[in-house]
């Protein structure tokens, strides 16, 4: 199998614990026999769930289905906090749980919802003056943090098993869910640390349809087809208009305006031709504005 045979496309993959994502992605690398292979999100080491796959000109897409929510199930150790806000780190402090009630904790879920400021943990892949957050945090050091907003749309307690209790959570990209359990810890007087994350869903991805990550070395170029979805189909909820063969080369050309005024206003969709092949991802509005062109210049 080489990349020219195989349709560039958007794999769900079920990362398992252990591996980085980035050698879940390594693993497609020498499937597909290129490094143009990157992921749309990715998870901790202990983290495990679904993991969004993409290669060739599909990578392009990867900005856009960053934007999707995201859906985790959390486990939540109350009463334990650690220096990586998860069961791997060190730990710094632990209290008794015997008096926190379910109905405490329920009570304390709502101020975590909706636009909220949450502090990046300090072992994180953000940069603080050209380091990593995780290798400032290794040295012993502690940097201030400014506060980012993140949205939370769901966080409901499934399970209540103290000093263990299990979330849903539904939120934006560059949320920290390690860092929400440990903020619910700190509310409810006895600290948290997050003991298990799955991710559940992105957008309209779901975990059920991922393929495992150890079958990935056997995948041959039909098994990356049945379980790929190609560019066109990678953003299903956004609109798709249809152009013809004319048009298809001004959109090419970064030129497209469309003359036809099929775009609904300020909508983001897609442009495909008449085989259903993406051509770009697109704007609407007074001005049509091309966001993203797949389309090679030139092309029929």
């Amino acid at each position: 199998m080489t990349p020219a045979t195989v349709r560039p496309g958007v794999l769900p993959v079920e990362k398992p614990v252990g591996p980085s994502s980035r050698k879940v992605v390594d693993q497609l690398v020498r499937v597909l026999g290129t490094r143009r292979v990157g992921h749309a999100g990715s998870l901790d080491p202990f983290a495990h769930g679904l993991l969004l796959i993409v290669w060739g000109k599909a990578t392009g897409l990867v900005p856009y289905l960053q934007e999707y929510p995201k859906t985790y199930e959390a486990l939540v150790r109350f009463g334990r906090a650690t220096d990586t806000q998860d069961r791997t780190g060190t730990v710094l402090e632990e209290r008794d749980v015997s008096t926190l009630t379910e109905d405490a904790v329920t009570t304390l879920l709502p101020r975590f919802r909706g636009r909220i400021a949450q502090i990046p943990p300090m072992y994180s892949a953000l940069k603080h003056e050209g380091k990593r957050l995780y290798t400032i945090a290794r040295s012993g050091v502690d940097v201030e943090r400014s506060a980012r907003e993140q949205i939370i749309d769901r966080f409901e307690l499934l399970e209540w098993d103290p000093p263990l209790a299990r979330f849903e959570v539904i939120c934006s990209r560059g949320t920290y869910v390690r860092t929400l359990a440990h903020d619910l810890g700190a509310a409810a007087g006895v600290g948290a640390c997050l003991d298990d994350l799955v991710r559940t869903r992105i957008g309209p991805y779901d975990l059920d349809e991922a393929v495992p990550a150890r079958s990935m070395p056997d995948l041959d170029e039909d098994g990356i087809r049945r379980y790929s979805r190609d560019p066109a189909g990678a953003l299903p909820d956004w609109p798709a208009i249809t152009v013809p063969a004319e048009e298809a080369r001004s959109v090419a050309h970064g030129s497209w305006q469309d003359p036809a005024r099929r775009a609904a206003a300020a909508r983001s969709y897609r442009v495909v031709d008449e085989e259903g092949k993406l051509l770009a991802l697109a704007r609407g509005g007074a001005e049509v504005k091309l966001l993203r062109v797949f389309a090679e210049a030139g092309a029929p």
